[in-house]
């Protein structure tokens, strides 16, 4: 990984510095789809490169870095339950109280989205894949939509599936549907959890996978932050 610090002290001496998406995106502890989006925002600064994205090392000072460390797969799963109304029985009172509090700060926060994506970052192991037939991952029990996929996003995408899949049915789901690892674009994204997952999903969990996406993704996650409110 490109030593950032190192970058900028001696940014004097050079034109401009320019760091891969994935090295940007582990400075700012964020998806590499999340600084995809922030680059075509304008969050980022960046140069497109035959293809691939160079990031403007100094720009990462603008954008700042996520407030917090990103919650485990158990406490983030934990403040979704809460949000949602549920007593999330794997965590402590004190653990309860601390999120509430991280919830609030997080809706007053002046990036709600940017907040709730660094927040929940480690809720799932994310993978990208190609499907022959990725319809069909819609249709199977073992495969809960989310994201794109998902009705609240107000987002239509065919041929194309987003969603958990818990991890004692992931390989067996994989091989049935004939899914590959994604070298181009990718027509399937898969999140891989530790535990059963919610029917339906709940909604923070769809707008934090829309926060990992483009401009029109984030748009509709701040919509969904918008309209269920600070409930916790």
């Amino acid at each position: 990984m490109t030593d950032l610090t190192e970058l900028l002290r001696n940014r004097n001496n050079l034109v401009m510095v320019q760091l891969s998406v994935s090295d940007a995106a582990e400075q700012l502890s964020l998806s590499q789809q999340r600084v995809r989006a922030m680059l075509q925002s304008g969050i980022l600064r960046g140069d497109m490169i035959g293809g691939r994205w160079l990031v403007d090392a100094a720009s990462l000072n603008a954008a700042g870095k996520p407030a917090g460390r990103p919650f485990s797969e158990r406490v983030a799963w934990g403040l979704i339950d809460l949000v949602q109304g549920k007593v999330p029985i794997e965590l402590s009172q004190s653990e309860r109280s601390r999120l509430k509090s991280r919830w609030s700060a997080l809706l007053a926060s002046e990036d709600s989205v940017r907040a709730l994506n660094a927040a929940l970052a480690r809720r799932a192991e994310l993978s990208r894949w190609s499907a022959p037939d990725p319809g069909g991952l819609l249709e199977d029990d073992r495969f809960v939509p989310s994201g794109k996929s998902d009705p609240r996003s107000g987002i239509s995408v065919g041929d194309y599936a987003e969603g958990y899949v818990q991890d004692v049915d992931f390989d067996d789901f994989v091989g049935d549907h004939l899914l590959v690892p994604a070298r181009g674009p990718e027509n399937v994204v898969l999140r891989k959890v530790h535990r059963p997952v919610p029917v339906p999903l709940p909604w923070l969990a769809v707008a934090a996978d829309l926060s990992d996406g483009d401009a029109r993704e984030e748009q509709q996650a701040a919509l969904l932050l918008a309209q269920n409110g600070p409930r916790a």
